[in-house]
């Protein structure tokens, strides 16, 4: 009893100083100054929290958190222990978090997993995050945690473990003006499971809710997401410099491991989503983009499920691994619409499961793809499809691929091209080796189907275990107007291609 009665006389004295809504007054006689908890911290016991004492430390928690703010920055330090905490009451600066900051230079940080932040209780439908960095926040880490909300209940689809950015901002502070920037979320452990009966959203949800308060560089390093209700990371509209590194997403997943998709504003920019790994998944791909520019996948490894890019310009996809079972017959990497300048270069591509193509690049909903390259990935496939598919794409160079078909696959090809939606324009297959063990269809099939091509060299490619080695076809006349430069080619047999005129060297 007397511990309680502490906890709310040092709760209450610390509330006292603070100013919601506007710039975070504290009064120096009701919390600790900076630097007087161990280590410089702002120590939410100070502030009458109580760790594994089954209370709620929100209100003590987010008084240290204010106190660091309003000091110019500092850091919260949340020992060993299980950290209750529950949606802010009504009145509070944001009524849709646990804890919030709006200010500069704060560093939340525990000693590791055994430090716990627990949502817990009847959430009341409402969306809530457990921490949110609102429009304002600048410099902000959120670091050495665990987030547990598998005790949280009646839980809204927008209940996040941590938000970057969010609609709360107010004019008085000038907040509604301002981007969330330079925030670091580091080795950071996530519990966040669906719950029977009721949605949650994702383990970290990015969000620039307008334009003047985007998100800008942000670092998500280090993280273990166990389990996510919805994606691991959900990354939504005005984010502008993304990184994501060295990070672990787990199979408990029920959506997109990392999903990026820029609904309801302009193109995201600036991604690096860099060694990390990504578990089975229950839905078609381990990581999507939608409507992004200027993203760098490299270093990856896929474990189970491929990579989606829809509406993307200048997107590098190099060195990843991906060994997937597929469920669909997408490509393991799956370009639709838009693809301006992308790369997708030095990948290890190994295809199970559904039949598909290793990659693909297709137009969709009047997109088309523009200036591809592929270049020097190794694709092995055990079903009966195309190593690398396009259609319609207008400048594509397919270059010194490795493509392997480890079953019979009597349709498949090593390299197929149709003009579907659109002519394919300028394309480069170059240098490129395929090999089966039981005949497929063709090493490199052209299909005017029934738009032209204009533009085709063929050069430097060799084929073992080919049924056809260069076929060409088309619907209707003169889906080849201009001739088909071929040379340097080693094919097992000779070229069926009574449409198209190959030019000598062949």
């Amino acid at each position: 009893m007397m511990r309680i009665r502490r906890r709310a006389l040092l709760v209450t004295a610390a509330i006292a100083g603070l100013s919601i809504g506007t710039a975070v007054v504290v009064s120096a006689a009701a919390v600790p100054r900076a630097g007087s908890g161990a280590g410089g911290c702002f120590d939410p016991v100070a502030f009458g929290a109580v760790p594994d004492d089954g209370v709620d430390d929100r209100a003590p928690v987010q008084a240290a958190l204010d106190a660091a703010s309003a000091a110019g920055g500092g850091t919260v330090c949340l020992g060993s222990g299980r950290w209750r905490v529950s949606r802010a009451p009504a009145g509070s600066y944001d009524r849709f978090a646990a804890l919030s900051t709006h200010g500069a230079h704060v560093t939340l940080t525990g000693t590791g997993p055994g430090s716990v932040l627990e949502l817990v209780g009847d959430q009341q439908a409402a969306a809530v995050a457990v921490v949110s960095l609102d429009p304002g926040a600048s410099d902000v880490t959120v670091q050495r945690l665990l987030i547990d909300t598998s005790a949280a209940s009646n839980t809204d689809e927008q209940t996040h473990a941590i938000a970057i950015g969010s609609g709360v901002c107010t004019t008085a502070n000038g907040t509604c003006s301002m981007p969330v920037s330079d925030v670091t979320v580091r080795d950071v452990v996530f519990a966040h499971p669906a719950t029977p009966g009721s949605r949650k959203g994702d383990c970290i949800r990015v969000l620039g809710n307008t334009a003047a308060t985007a998100v800008e560089r942000v670092t998500i390093s280090g993280g273990s997401f166990v389990s996510c209700a919805r994606s691991g990371i959900g990354v939504q509209r005005n984010v502008l410099s993304l990184a994501v590194l060295g990070n672990h997403f787990g199979e408990q997943i029920g959506d997109t491991a990392f999903d990026g998709e820029a609904t309801g504003g302009d193109w995201d920019d600036g991604l690096r989503l860099e060694g990390n790994s990504f578990a089975d998944s229950t839905v078609n791909f381990s990581a999507s983009l939608t409507s992004y520019r200027h993203a760098t996948i490299t270093g990856n490894t896929f474990a189970g499920k491929g990579l989606s890019l829809y509406r993307t310009e200048d997107v590098v996809v190099a060195d990843n691994t991906f060994d997937v079972t597929a469920v669909s017959g997408a490509g393991v990497v799956d370009s639709q619409n838009v693809a301006t300048g992308d790369k997708i270069a030095g990948n290890i591509i190994r295809r199970h499961g559904a039949s598909g193509p290793g990659i693909r690049i297709t137009p969709h909903s009047g997109g088309i793809p523009a200036q591809v390259t592929v270049t020097g990935n190794t694709i092995a496939l055990d079903g009966d499809a195309d190593g690398i598919y396009g259609d319609s794409v207008h400048e594509i160079g397919v270059r010194d691929n490795d493509i392997t078909f480890t079953g019979a696959a009597p349709d498949g090809s090593g390299v197929t091209l149709q003009g579907i939606s659109g002519p394919i324009e300028d394309a480069m297959i170059t240098g490129n080796t395929v090999a089966g063990a039981s005949p497929y269809f063709a090493a490199i099939r052209l299909d005017s189907r029934p738009e032209p091509f204009r533009g085709v060299t063929v050069a430097l490619n060799s084929a073992r275990g080919a049924a056809r080695s260069l076929q060409c076809s088309q619907r209707a006349p003169g889906g080849f107007p201009p001739s088909i430069v071929s040379t340097g080619n080693r094919w097992p047999v000779a070229p069926t291609c009574p449409v198209a005129t190959l030019q000598p060297g062949q």
